[in-house]
């Protein structure tokens, strides 16, 4: 049955997750063209206030969680949605580095900051036996709506100036105003007040936790493979057509919309997630080595190996998101879903930083060698993820007494 026509909360959330998608993709398909063609900054004004926004978003997400816990997750939701749309409006009012510089971190903070509140209202409007599964049909639904405000936003530049300059940023601002409306028809968790004694910012002095979740972020460094290292590689390295990077970021979008949720299934349980981890590794080893043998001077060879090296790739972005989730549920304590979800994201955020710079200086600095290494590298993390969890998963039932048969279960499940 189609996401939107599913009862409940399933149905609701869908059509949350399509509507910002749409404002998400019209903003982020042309903000550099934005930035710079209508407030008139440079790229490297652009990249200074982009890379503010991702720090400010890191502490976001670490710190942001224990207050979507304390005073509830819908609530929380809707405010920082409400904030968004009044924030990204004020783009329009921009005239220069330092408001831009100003409103692009705050609104990183804000972001970024609505995450833990988001995916905590996930978990607790759904049942703990399909929270992965969810999960999947909504990343579907964003990959759907994305693509239709992406096209959009291409079909923008092609009117005057004034139109396309208050469409870009009153789109995405109308989004999560509406976004908040239709989250009103979500249930209300009662927010849990904390345990006298319990530390603040549990989830970030917990060191095996944060293991298992720097460990994600290794096998979430497709994300950067994709959009970042791939394209430099067939420009720079191969005989390949360039035309061959948008065929490929075409056909990860319909691969992925018609197959997430199908690799989700069986995937639940911690030992369910780090077995998938381990699976998603073996992918994307296999991703980098296709793609570190396009290099060269025949163009069939090159888009030959380029798209079965993206078809892998794929392959392991679905595995590894999927264990991703299943990994991220099991150990958030559901008393305190957002903290821990929050800190769990934290390692996406990590990898956008981080991940573009190594991995670029890697492979176009080492070529094949630099691709084995990589594929090295996330075997590693995915073989290193099952003990990562167990740890974690030991010290979580040891420090949260109330849902140690909780944590026991679901791990031998």
């Amino acid at each position: 049955m189609p996401a939107w026509r599913r009862p409940g909360p399933e149905r609701v959330l869908a059509v949350m997750t399509l509507i910002d998608s749409i404002g998400t993709g019209v903003f982020l398909a042309s903000n550099v063209i934005y930035f710079k063609h209508f407030v008139g900054l440079s790229a490297g004004e652009v990249s200074v206030g982009i890379s503010a926004a991702g720090v400010a978003g890191l502490v976001a997400m670490g710190t942001m969680g224990p207050v979507a816990d304390r005073f509830g997750h819908r609530r929380v939701f809707i405010l920082l949605s409400l904030v968004q749309a009044a924030g990204y409006a004020g783009y329009v009012f921009v005239d220069g580095f330092l408001s831009f510089f100003a409103l692009v971190t705050f609104m990183g903070f804000v972001d970024f900051g609505k995450s833990p509140a988001r995916e905590a209202l996930i978990s607790s409007a759904t049942g703990q036996g399909n929270r992965v599964g969810v999960r999947a049909v909504l990343r579907t639904m964003f990959n759907v709506g994305f693509s239709v405000g992406s096209g959009l936003s291409t079909l923008l530049l092609t009117f005057d100036g004034a139109t396309a300059k208050y469409a870009f940023v009153l789109i995405n601002a109308a989004s999560f105003l509406v976004g908040a409306v239709v989250a009103m028809r979500l249930p209300a968790a009662d927010p849990i007040p904390p345990k006298p004694g319990v530390k603040r910012l549990r989830a970030l002095r917990n060191v095996p936790f944060l293991t298992a979740t720097a460990i994600t972020g290794v096998l979430s460094l497709h994300i950067t493979l994709l959009m970042v290292v791939l394209p430099l590689w067939v420009l720079s390295r191969t005989a390949a057509p360039p035309a061959i990077v948008g065929v490929i970021l075409i056909g990860n979008t319909i691969v992925t919309v018609l197959f997430q949720v199908r690799m989700t299934r069986g995937v639940e349980t911690l030992r369910d997630g780090s077995g998938a981890a381990w699976r998603a590794s073996v992918a994307l080893a296999v991703s980098c080595a296709l793609i570190g043998l396009a290099a060269g001077d025949r163009a069939w060879l090159s888009v030959a190996l380029l798209l079965a090296g993206a078809l892998a790739l794929t392959v392991g972005e679905m595995v590894q998101a999927a264990s991703r989730w299943a990994i991220g549920v099991g150990l958030a304590p559901e008393h305190a879903q957002a903290e821990y979800l929050g800190a769990f994201n934290m390692s996406i955020a990590g990898q956008s930083m981080l991940g573009p710079v190594f991995c670029t200086a890697l492979v176009l600095g080492w070529g094949l060698t630099g691709w084995l290494v990589l594929a090295g590298i996330l075997l590693l993390a995915g073989l290193a993820t099952g003990p990562a969890v167990e740890a974690a998963h030991r010290r979580l039932a040891g420090s949260e007494p109330d849902r140690h048969e909780e944590l026991v279960s679901a791990h031998r499940a």
